[in-house]
């Protein structure tokens, strides 16, 4: 029931649309359009779900069929009628800009130099970002720990351990999710500096890495720090 009162009710609509809607068309073409909303009007007709496309698809050819036959292309511009003091007046709107498009070519050299200066720009920026991952690395945090811990190291660097640099650079890899890091960066106390390097593996997450090489050197003298117990590394 209820659907029988829903195909009423567009049936009643599509008449009340086909029999006296009144249509704003553009005053471009008035005529046209009008004709052509009518064409797509009558061409449309309300049946079962999905038929639609077909339906519409009928009704653009026969406005595209309209407006070839009954319009003209100007390539100057459009046309417009305006009344004017009781006089309709025809004037042309360009559409078009007659001007010369740019020639890409003209600053070739220009612009290979600035894409490589972007690309530079962009890898410089890469580079700083990874670096500055690394930094904040709980694996590297835990090695600055150790050596601020470690009595051996303290007597040969000093106190305040930490980064040589505001800007540390930290060389090889690091990544604790494949069990992988070869590091080396320079350290520095309250004394002198020195570099440090670490290597260490681990087959699966829920296995303590293993260290090969816990290493800090300092005027060339080398200390094995895996060897002087300073604690687990985790």
């Amino acid at each position: 029931m209820i659907r029988g009162v829903i195909k009423r009710k567009k049936k009643d609509s599509q008449k009340r649309i086909l029999a006296g809607a009144t249509i704003r068309a553009p005053t471009l073409f008035p005529a046209a359009i009008a004709k052509s909303n009518f064409l797509m009007l009558n061409a449309f007709r309300v049946g079962r779900i999905g038929a639609t496309r077909p339906v519409f698809r009928s009704g653009f050819v026969g406005i595209r069929q309209y407006s070839e036959q009954h319009l003209t292309h100007n390539p100057e511009g459009v046309e417009k009628q305006q009344e004017v003091n009781g006089k309709i007046v025809t004037r042309t709107i360009p559409v078009t800009v007659e001007r010369e498009l740019p020639d890409p070519f003209v600053s070739q050299k220009q612009n290979r130099n600035y894409f490589w200066t972007y690309g530079i720009g962009v890898t410089l920026a890469c580079v700083i970002i990874f670096n500055y991952e690394k930094t904040r690395s709980p694996i590297v945090n835990s090695t600055l720990y150790l050596l601020r811990m470690s009595d051996e190291v303290t007597s040969r660097l000093g106190d305040n351990i930490d980064f040589k640099s505001s800007w540390p650079w930290i060389s090889g890899t690091l990544n604790t999710v494949s069990g992988d890091i070869d590091i080396e960066f320079a350290v520095k106390g309250s004394i002198r500096d020195g570099m440090l390097k670490l290597r260490a593996s681990r087959t699966s997450k829920t296995q303590p890495f293993d260290v090969h090489e816990f290493t800090l050197t300092v005027d060339g003298e080398v200390l094995d720090l895996k060897q002087t117990a300073l604690g687990e590394f985790l």
